[in-house]
């Protein structure tokens, strides 16, 4: 640390140096307070049942920076007979980490992935820790949490198909939107066919209905809203939706279940119950009219048409603009390739408030048009996953969109908190504020090691003195030069 004397110290080194002490001071608080902890471990086991066999060292990455630990490690027989080696310091405080970080290391880390390049990531974190992480060791941990969360789904979707997952909340109507997003992928893992070097990852909503934004006057956010997303198959997908529903409500007390997509078969897969009505997404519908009729009040007058749900009309006149052409080939290809899209989701083209008996919605939510799934597409995954030249692999960009689906949801710290765990008893609290006083006071006391030197104070030469000719003029000797200067040479 500078001192304070030294000329080169400015407020952002000050702030730097102090940061960096305090951090020193938060490491060696939890060195102690695990050294402690691990003696008593040690004093009190069964030394029968436990034989000790040394220390060995290791080291976690926390946001203070990596904290130096000598755990005792100790030889037993587990429950099959077999010789084991275990820590008890790891099992008396129920401790598990990620990769050697902390949880509040990986949350730090696992925010910034969501936001930034996995470069990035790591140079942000590691600025503001002073730990030295790679871009490689953040792609690991996202590998890692994504596939924690992977396997969290995947008993979510065992305990559905068993009939053992059924929340506790009651409602009566449930809204869900579902839409792909094209991703380039690199490698092996490129598809052979199809859409060239792209696959579709996709994502899937739900929510049960609107509320208004406070200040502002007609802006509504969607209440409760569940996201899910991941390379899967559409039956696997449609088991992930149905079970992210499943822990939170009651799912036979749920009367409706209105689905919003642009119509690919893989968003309808399984959506044909009684209850479920589909709709199609009304930008899919305007994007698919402008693209293939040329005419901008043709276009004005078939999405009017649309959006008072007159079905037969709609198809009618599009019967009627390709004679009223003159049968070129070109416009009326076009015309028979809108006519193809809007049959095979005919029975979505109409707005679900007219087709549908909606109950009255509860006092503060409202039951509003369906429509959010582009914005969702791109705040969720195309953000983060799309541009930039950008290719991923199948793995990497699903456990991605799993932390990302996960944030969107509202619950990405309780789900990383629940992947890692490390719960001190109340014994190890009392010890941790034993240690806190201890460690604190014997910091403090090393002053030679903060090489702090005090300012030293006087007044000027015969300040207090009756005013002579001499004096005065050793005053003024003062009042020209610096006392630093005032030196031999």
């Amino acid at each position: 640390m500078k001192s304070i004397n030294d000329k080169a110290l400015d407020f952002n080194t000050l702030e730097q140096e102090t940061y960096d002490f305090v951090c020193m001071m938060g490491r060696k608080l939890i060195e102690e307070f695990f050294k402690h902890v691990d003696n008593e471990l040690m004093k009190n086991r069964d030394k029968e049942a436990y034989r000790h066999k040394g220390l060995k060292r290791t080291t976690i990455k926390t946001i203070m920076g990596s904290v130096e630990l000598k755990r005792a490690i100790y030889e037993t027989i587990n429950d099959d007979g077999k010789k084991v080696f275990i820590y008890l310091l790891d099992e008396y405080l129920n401790f598990e980490t990620i990769g050697k970080m902390s949880s509040n290391l990986v949350e730090k880390m696992i925010e910034n992935i969501t936001l930034c390049s996995y470069r990035k990531a790591a140079k942000n974190v590691t600025e503001l820790t002073g730990q030295s992480i790679s871009h490689g060791a953040a792609w690991n941990l996202a590998q890692t949490v994504g596939k924690r969360i992977e396997n969290q789904d995947n008993e979510k979707v065992n305990k559905f198909k068993s009939g053992h997952l059924d929340g506790d909340k009651e409602v009566n109507i449930i809204f869900e939107e579902a839409d792909g997003l094209w991703l380039s992928i690199q490698g092996k893992d490129r598809p052979k066919n199809g859409k060239g070097k792209k696959k579709e990852i996709k994502l899937a909503v739900s929510y049960e209905g609107w509320e208004r934004r406070s200040g502002k006057k007609e802006a509504y956010l969607v209440k409760n809203k569940k996201v899910v997303s991941g390379f899967m198959k559409p039956e696997e997908f449609k088991y992930l939706r149905d079970a992210s529903l499943a822990e939170t409500y009651k799912m036979d007390e749920i009367e409706l279940r209105i689905l919003n997509g642009d119509g690919a078969t893989w968003i309808r897969n399984g959506h044909d119950n009684e209850g479920d009505y589909f709709q199609l997404d009304k930008f899919h519908i305007s994007q698919a009219i402008v693209r293939n009729i040329k005419e901008k009040e043709e276009v004005t007058r078939l999405i009017k048409i649309v959006q008072n749900g007159n079905v037969d009309e709609l198809f009618k006149r599009l019967t009627e603009l390709k004679y009223e052409c003159g049968g070129e080939y070109e416009i009326v290809k076009k015309i028979e390739t809108l006519e193809s899209y809007l049959s095979a989701n005919k029975d979505g083209i109409v707005p679900y408030q007219m087709r549908v008996n909606v109950p009255c919605a509860p006092d503060g939510l409202y039951y509003r048009n369906l429509g959010t799934m582009e914005h969702n597409i791109f705040d969720v995954l195309g953000y983060r996953m799309k541009g930039q030249k950008m290719s991923w692999s199948i793995k990497g960009a699903h456990y991605l969109s799993k932390i990302l689906a996960t944030k969107a949801s509202g619950n990405l710290y309780e789900t990383i908190s629940s992947l890692m765990s490390c719960t001190l008893p109340g014994r190890a609290i009392e010890r941790f504020n034993e240690v806190i006083k201890n460690t604190t006071e014997k910091i403090t006391n090393a002053k030679k090691r903060l090489k702090l030197y005090p300012v030293h104070e006087a007044s000027i030469p015969f300040g207090q003195c009756v005013n002579t000719p001499g004096r005065k003029a050793l005053r003024n000797i003062f009042n020209d030069k610096l006392a630093t200067e005032l030196i031999y040479r």
